[in-house]
């Protein structure tokens, strides 16, 4: 369901592996994501989106939690064309950057 990969000074990369975010995968999906962050200690967050194809508002809802919890250090990367259309229609990029690639989300917080 997800991977995290550290890398290092509180930055990890957090890659969602499932294809579809739906409104009854979101309580497992915000609780292995907030476990994750606890047991490792991160204080920014990249969370891929490149897998997903199709996500509910619901399974927005937790990038703002996420984004709340970790005081505005969370990024998104890699939509899907589908996935940025809902981003955007639920506002969440307004409060939420959203980069093109992994790698221009993390240098962001240079």
């Amino acid at each position: 369901m997800i991977n995290v990969i550290d890398k290092g000074d509180g930055l990890a990369v957090l890659q969602i592996t499932i294809p579809e975010v739906l409104t009854l995968d979101v309580p497992d999906l915000k609780e292995k994501i907030q476990q994750k962050i606890i047991n490792n200690n991160i204080k920014k967050l990249v969370i891929d989106l490149a897998a997903v194809n199709t996500i509910t508002s619901s399974g927005i809802g937790i990038f703002l939690n996420i984004n709340e919890s970790l005081k505005s250090n969370l990024r998104l990367a890699s939509p899907s064309y589908e996935v940025k259309k809902v981003l955007e229609l639920t506002k969440v990029s307004s409060v939420v950057k959203i980069f093109e690639t992994v790698e221009l989300a993390a240098e962001s917080f240079n």
